[in-house]
């Protein structure tokens, strides 16, 4: 089954940043995605030419968020594409100042723990030459019913 980020993600342009979903193995738990980077992007910054190395924390959000929406497709035949949060990361760590302009990046997710509101993930981010570029782990959070979840003062 092909998935496309656009029908995984609850960010809609310009704060979709993934461009592809490059392969997704349930069985593995795995998802790499595929971001491509633009002058035009939202977080482009135009005094260092390219998107700050911080970027890569929104950049693994994202594409976790698109395996559980592919992880959803897959168990259920639908997709419940709602908010998420992420609530902590550990060693995270960037090799690298910017995300350089007219080049694609490769976030691999591999789930560690995730059941319907609780998930945990190990991503890494690789340039176009195979080279790690930022890892770490992150957990993350999405309620059942985010409207619920949101009048009921958990901003």
């Amino acid at each position: 089954m092909k998935f496309e980020p656009i029908d995984l993600l609850p960010q809609k342009e310009p704060m979709a940043f993934i461009t592809a979903i490059e392969s997704v193995d349930f069985d593995a738990q795995k998802m790499i995605t595929r971001i491509d980077v633009k002058d035009t992007d939202l977080l482009f910054q135009k005094n260092i030419n390219g998107v700050p190395s911080e970027a890569a924390l929104e950049y693994m959000a994202q594409s976790i968020a698109c395996y559980i929406g592919a992880q959803d497709i897959h168990n259920t035949g639908e997709t419940k594409a709602v908010a998420g949060f992420i609530m902590g990361s550990r060693d995270l760590h960037f090799a690298l100042s910017k995300f350089n302009v007219n080049e694609s990046y490769y976030v691999h997710v591999k789930s560690l723990f995730c059941d319907n509101n609780i998930a945990s993930f190990e991503c890494e981010i690789y340039d176009s030459k195979d080279k790690m570029v930022a890892n770490g782990n992150l957990n993350a959070f999405r309620p059942d019913d985010l409207n619920n979840f949101m009048e009921n003062g958990n901003e």
